[in-house]
């Protein structure tokens, strides 16, 4: 009787191994282990001699609604802002301005001289424009008044606030058109621009959960004989930054805040055969601290998008990317690497840039494909399974 149920075993084993399917399907292979060499291949930017190009580019960006407003020059560095004040009263038209002071409350944040020269003239905005769209190539001088409102000139100490006189006339004009708003001249807000003589760029609080820390302006006015003090802090607001391509160091490509200086990395996969299964997609880079300018608690994160268009450079399918050390970057990118094999979508490359790019002027210096040592260039690893 045992005889026989080992007879019956044995039977039963070979049947049920010839029955399994000898090329598993696609859903199979994309589960295959990477230990399981036998069936994996691998192909490795640094041992199979690939081809990585970069493009570091300038898209610049809207910092509408910042919590920081940036002012001043640093070396080849400017910045300049906007502010405007709303659902001002309009009990107030045809009143006489006796005074207006505008206090700014400092945030901290220097870019990269704490203790340089703040030198700024203040100027009316004369064209209507979107606070919620414009960046800095979308507007010129020819937006702003040429007659100062107001200035400051000096140091800018930590916790303080300046206070700034504006010119009477201009919130003259604001409290009319708040009454009237086919009145002649319109409330556009005031441009705060940089002199030749400031040596840094120092933040503003523009939003903050303190309501002491925000843009407060009061006016003292005089109307029918009575003499009243108003105080607004309601306002929008947004910083523009520019730096030219000659801040980018050698061998590095930048991701700057602010200003919106991103990159493209490109990936030439002619060694990787067609329509594989990609089941591994690595990529790291390397930060460069000593190139880089990064204030505490600025989010460190990066964006990895899979580029579109070539032309304007836009980008989809994005994926966050997290340091793992004080400066190496991972991120898997099966999905982007998957759809350029499969011939769903063109190889065009992946843009990097910062999570946060509107909150301030940091920067993030990454070692190029053309660094000196390959340690610490840009290194891809994919490991894919060939399909039956």
């Amino acid at each position: 009787m045992y005889h026989c149920f080992g007879m019956f075993l044995v039977a039963a084993m070979l049947i049920s191994f010839q029955s399994c399917e000898n090329n598993p399907n696609d859903l199979g292979l994309s589960f295959i282990p990477s230990d399981d060499t036998t069936s994996v291949r691998f192909l490795d930017s640094e041992t199979d001699s690939m081809t990585i190009t970069y493009d570091n580019y300038r898209q610049y960006i809207n910092t509408y609604l910042s919590d920081l407003l940036l002012v001043g020059n640093y070396q080849s560095y400017q910045s300049s802002f906007l502010l405007k004040f709303y659902q001002i009263t309009q009990d107030y038209d045809s009143s006489e301005v006796l005074s207006a002071s505008l206090k700014l409350r400092y945030g901290g944040y220097y870019f990269k001289d704490e203790n340089g020269q703040t030198d700024f003239n203040i100027y009316n905005v004369v064209s209507d424009l979107n606070y919620a769209t414009i960046t800095y190539d979308s507007v010129s001088s020819s937006d702003f008044g040429s007659k100062s409102v107001g200035s400051f000139s000096g140091v800018v100490p930590d916790s303080t606030y300046l206070e700034l006189t504006i010119d009477n006339n201009t919130v003259r004009d604001w409290l009319n058109y708040s009454a009237d708003t086919s009145y002649a001249v319109k409330n556009n807000g005031i441009a705060f621009l940089p002199n030749m003589s400031s040596s840094t760029i120092k933040g503003f609080f523009l939003i903050n959960n303190n309501v002491e820390y925000i843009p407060t302006l009061t006016v003292i006015v005089s109307k029918n004989g009575d003499i009243d003090t108003l105080k607004l802090n309601t306002s929008v607001g947004l910083f523009l930054s520019n730096a030219p391509a000659s801040i980018i160091p050698p061998e590095r490509f930048l991701l700057q805040n602010g200003i919106g200086y991103k990159n493209i990395l490109k990936f030439d996969l002619s060694k990787l055969p067609a329509n594989v299964i990609i089941n591994n997609a690595n990529l790291q880079f390397t930060l460069d601290n000593s190139e880089s300018f990064i204030s505490s608690g600025t989010d460190k994160r990066m964006v990895i998008g899979m580029v579109t268009d070539s032309t304007t450079k836009d980008d989809s399918l994005f994926f966050d990317c997290y340091i793992q050390d004080s400066v190496l970057y991972n991120v898997n990118l099966n999905s982007v690497f998957q759809r350029w094999n499969s011939g769903v979508m063109p190889n065009l490359g992946i843009t990097i840039r910062n999570a946060d790019q509107k909150e301030n002027l940091d920067n993030f210096a990454i070692f190029s494909p053309l660094y000196s040592d390959p340690n610490k260039r840009p290194h891809l690893k994919i490991t894919y399974t060939l399909r039956n």
